[in-house]
C-alpha cells in the first residue's frame, strides 16, 4: 500500500522544521505510531499485482519492507503528493488519486495473466490449486511460480494460504456461533489440525486464541458481509 501523511509529525518528539507531504510504500506490515501534533493520512491499497502493473517494479523486492514512495515509484509521485496536499477532504483526495492512477492504467488486454490468477485466488478464498492457476495462465508450474513471485511478491502457495486464513477469520467474525471445524470444512482444509497448523504459522496463535480478538484482524465493515 501507499501511505501518505500530511500536517503534523509522527514520532516520539515534535520536530521543528516545516511539515511537508511525505509518503512511504508498504506491504503487509503492522503500523505502530507515536503521534505528536496533528496529522492526516491517506492510504492507497493496491489490488494484487497493482504496483507491478502500474509502475513496472518487481513486487518481490518490496514485500515486507518499507520504502520512500518516490524512490520506488518514480519522481512523478511527487506531483501526486502535491495534488493530494492541495485538497483536504477524503472525497477530493480519492478523486485526485483515481485520476493519477487511471492515467497509468494499461489497456485491458495487456493486464497480466498473473494478476488475473491472483484475483482468482481471492475470489475463491484461497481454495484453488497452483497447478490449475498455471494451466489457466498458459504457463508451466515453475514458470508460473517465478512470475507470480515477481508480480505479486510471494509464492502462490503462500499467497493462497494467507487468503484462506483471512477468509477463515471473516467467516468466524460474521458468524461467531460457527465452530472452527465448520470453518475448516467450508474452506477446504484437510481437517481442523491442518487449519490450526496454518494459523500458527501465519499468526503465531491458535484459532481459539485469535477468536477472542477478531476485531484486531477483521475490519468492522466486513463482519456482516456474506462470504463464499
Amino acid at each position: 500500500m501507499l501511505l501518505t501523511k500530511f500536517g503534523g509529525w509522527i514520532g516520539a518528539e515534535q520536530e521543528t522544521r516545516t511539515p511537508s507531504p511525505s509518503s512511504a510504500l508498504r506491504r503487509s506490515a503492522a503500523l505502530n505510531y507515536s503521534c505528536t501534533g496533528i496529522s492526516t493520512h491517506f492510504t492507497i491499497v493496491f489490488q494484487p499485482g497493482g504496483v507491478s502493473t502500474l509502475f513496472s517494479v518487481p513486487a518481490e523486492e518490496l514485500t515486507n519492507d518499507d520504502f520512500e514512495g518516490d524512490v520506488v515509484l518514480g519522481r512523478g509521485l511527487g506531483e501526486l503528493l502535491r495534488r493530494l496536499g492541495d485538497v483536504s477532504s477524503f472525497a477530493d483526495r480519492a478523486r485526485v488519486a483515481d485520476t493519477y492512477l487511471c492515467a497509468k492504467r494499461p489497456a485491458l488486454g495487456s493486464i497480466s495473466g498473473i494478476a488475473n490468477a491472483a484475483t482468482r485466488v481471492l475470489t475463491s478464498s484461497g481454495c484453488v490449486r497452483v497447478s490449475d492457476l498455471a494451466h489457466h495462465s498458459g504457463l508451466g508450474t515453475r514458470q508460473f511460480e517465478r512470475r507470480f513471485r515477481y508480480e505479486i511478491g510471494m509464492p502462490p502457495k503462500l499467497y493462497a494460504r494467507i487468503v484462506r486464513f483471512e477468509a477463515a477469520l471473516r467467516r468466524k467474525a460474521a458468524a461467531p456461533e460457527t465452530r472452527w471445524t465448520q470453518v475448516a470444512h467450508a474452506l477446504g482444509y484437510h481437517d481442523q489440525m491442518h487449519m490450526v497448523h496454518d494459523f500458527n504459522r501465519l499468526s503465531g496463535d491458535s484459532p481459539t486464541a485469535i477468536g477472542s480478538q477478531l476485531d484486531m484482524f477483521v475490519q468492522p465493515e466486513v463482519v456482516s458481509a456474506t462470504w463464499p
